[in-house]
């Protein structure tokens, strides 16, 4: 399985011979890294086999990109249902609540894929939204914003989905981290070293 960040808090998946984009595309917001154009020309000429987005937080999510592809594919963006299948992958979209004070109108999922790995992708669901994926097989990859590593509460929680490997996004560069995000998670990092990924845009994972 291979997993690429193309975005801030969005990855481009590839598993049993598909490609899946989550959260993939995405604009700058505040420090938060948007997508490249290296990158977008990238997903604009090699289309994957299907695009996911958890919600439409333009740090999660494009329109444009959203609507080339589905006039490019004629497919629709996922979710569009509970469950979907894209070749032996099956995508199953759990409603999740959004972090903090998101607007409660707001429609949030998280993904559960399973084909020969099992992939939890949270989104920006808030941490203690993960017990609604507990009905699923554990993951064997959990894909998760860095406010699941930044307490010892949320830190002690992701204890518990281990040896599974963890990649972080939703991270600013360094070099821009106005918040200190990068000081909150190095705790975890250090003690989740064997077990951590953080990758940076256009970086390719093998897990």
């Amino acid at each position: 399985m291979n997993i690429r960040r193309t975005a801030n808090a969005g990855v481009l998946l590839t598993m049993d011979d598909v490609t899946i984009l989550l959260d993939g595309v995405c604009r700058q917001v505040l420090s938060y890294l948007p997508t490249p154009q290296t990158e977008l020309q990238k997903l604009s000429q090699n289309l994957p086999d299907a695009v996911a987005f958890t919600h439409h937080h333009p740090d999660h999510y494009d329109p444009n990109y959203a609507k080339a592809y589905e006039d490019a594919t004629q497919k629709k963006i996922l979710p569009t249902a509970p469950t979907s299948f894209v070749g032996d992958v099956r995508i199953n979209a759990i409603q999740t609540r959004h972090m903090g004070k998101a607007d409660p109108n707001l429609l949030h999922v998280s993904f559960v894929l399973q084909g020969s790995r099992c992939v939890w992708f949270m989104g920006d669901a808030a941490p203690q939204q993960l017990k609604l994926l507990s009905e699923y097989p554990k993951p064997d990859v959990l894909i998760v914003p860095f406010p699941y590593l930044a307490t010892d509460m949320t830190v002690k929680q992701m204890e518990t989905y281990l040896p599974c490997q963890i990649v972080l996004v939703h991270m600013p560069a360094k070099e821009n981290d106005p918040d200190g995000i990068w000081k909150m998670v190095a705790p975890a990092m250090q003690k989740f070293r064997q077990f951590i990924h953080c990758p940076n845009i256009g970086e390719n994972l093998t897990l």
